[in-house]
C-alpha cells in the first residue's frame, strides 16, 4: 500500500459482548451465547437455536433490530476516536455493509437503515455510504475507507457492517433452503446477529493528535467469484485466492500468523478456504488454524470483516496474538470475496 492507513479504534455489539473488548474476551474464552429462542422455531417445530443480543428485547425484529446494533457499534468506535483526539469538528464518512437482499431485508430496508444511521446521535455527524452486502461486505467498506484516505479525500473514515437473521420471512426462506443448522440438515449455519465498526486514520491525523493506533492495514482487496455453489464443479476458491494473494503481495517472505474468517458450517466455505490455502500455502504459518467465532456469536454475515478486525487488534493489543500478521477473509453468498491483512502499527 502507498500511504499508510491505521486502525485507531474499534466498536462491537455482539451476542457475547456489548462492546469490542468484552466481545473479543468472550470469544477468546470460548463463551457461547447460542441458545433456544423464546418464540422462533425451526423447520422441525423445535425452538430455533441461534445467538442473539443479551439485552435487546426479543420482540424487536428486522431492520429495527439491526439499527440498534449498528448504532451501538458505530457509536462506540466514534467515541473512542473522539477521545483519542482524531475525530473533532466536521463530518466523517461511514462506509457501511448490510445484509444481502433476501426475504425480510429488501432495498427499502437498506435505505431506511442508511437514513437512520445518518440521523443518528453521533457527534461529529457521519455521512453514510452503503458499500457492500453479505459476509464480504465489510471488506468492501474497509477497502472504500482505505482508498478514501490514501487518495487524500479524507484523513479519518469509519467502516463497519451489521447483520442479523431474526426476522420471520428471513428465517422461513433459510429454512426452505435447508440452510439453518438443525437435526437432519447437513451444512447449515447457526444464525447470529452483530455489528462491528472500525475507525481508520492517516499517519498525519494520528501524528497531529499524538494518538496511538491499534494496527496498520497492510492490504485490503475484494474480488467477485464467477462460480456458484450449484455449479457442477462447485466453488474452487479462485476469487478468494486472488483476494488473499493481493493483500499478501508485500510480505517479502514473512508468514501470516493468524487467520480470522467466516467458516460457519456451510460446506462450501470450508472447501473454498481449502482450495485457497492449498494454492497459497507458502504464505501461512498454519492455514488450518483459523479463528471463526460462529460457535460463540453465530453467523454474523455483513459484520464479519469489522468483527474480524476487533478480534485481531484485541489479540495484538493484549499480547495473545499468534504473531504480528493477521489475515481476515469473508465470502458473500452473492459472490463477493474480501480479504484484509493487518500488521502492528509502526
Amino acid at each position: 500500500m502507498s500511504r499508510p492507513v491505521y486502525i485507531l479504534a474499534v466498536g462491537a455489539r455482539t451476542p457475547v459482548g456489548l462492546v469490542a473488548e468484552s466481545s473479543a474476551a468472550a470469544v477468546r474464552a470460548g463463551v457461547s451465547r447460542i441458545r433456544a429462542h423464546s418464540f422462533f422455531v425451526d423447520g422441525a417445530g423445535e425452538p430455533l437455536r441461534c445467538a442473539f443480543d443479551g439485552i435487546l428485547e426479543a420482540e424487536v425484529v428486522g431492520r429495527q433490530r439491526l439499527a440498534v446494533l449498528a448504532h451501538a457499534a458505530v457509536g462506540e468506535a466514534v467515541a473512542k476516536g473522539i477521545a483519542a483526539g482524531v475525530m473533532g469538528a466536521g463530518s466523517f464518512p461511514l462506509f457501511l455493509a448490510l445484509p444481502e437482499p433476501r426475504p425480510g431485508h429488501t432495498s427499502s430496508d437498506a435505505a431506511w437503515l442508511a437514513q437512520t444511521m445518518a440521523r443518528g446521535q453521533t457527534s461529529p455527524p457521519l455521512r453514510v455510504e452503503l458499500t457492500g452486502t453479505g459476509h464480504a461486505g465489510a471488506f468492501l467498506a474497509l477497502e472504500a475507507a482505505v482508498r478514501s484516505i490514501q487518495d487524500g479525500r479524507v484523513e479519518v473514515a469509519v467502516a463497519g457492517g451489521v447483520d442479523g437473521y431474526l426476522e420471520a420471512d428471513t428465517l422461513d426462506a433459510l429454512e426452505a433452503d435447508r440452510r439453518l443448522t438443525r437435526e437432519g440438515v447437513r451444512g447449515g449455519f447457526t444464525p447470529g446477529e452483530a455489528a462491528g465498526a472500525v475507525v481508520l486514520a492517516s499517519d498525519a491525523a494520528l501524528q497531529r493528535a499524538a494518538a496511538a493506533p491499534l494496527a496498520q492495514v497492510a492490504g485490503v482487496a475484494t474480488r467477485i467469484e464467477q462460480r456458484s455453489a450449484s455449479d457442477d464443479a462447485g466453488l474452487l476458491g479462485e476469487a478468494l485466492t486472488e483476494a488473499v494473494d493481493a493483500v499478501c503481495a508485500d510480505l517479502a517472505g514473512a508468514l501470516v500468523d493468524a487467520v480470522y474468517c467466516d467458516i460457519n458450517g456451510e460446506r462450501w466455505r470450508a472447501e473454498e478456504w481449502g482450495f485457497a490455502s492449498l494454492r497459497l500455502g507458502r504464505l501461512f504459518r498454519d492455514a488450518s488454524r483459523y479463528v471463526s467465532a460462529s460457535g460463540e456469536w453465530g453467523d454474523v454475515g455483513a459484520a464479519t470483516g469489522a468483527l474480524g478486525c476487533v478480534l485481531a487488534v484485541e489479540a495484538m493489543r493484549r499480547g495473545y496474538a499468534r504473531g504480528p500478521r493477521a489475515l481476515l477473509w469473508g465470502a458473500s453468498w452473492s459472490g463477493l470475496r474480501g480479504a484484509l491483512l493487518l500488521t502492528p502499527a509502526r
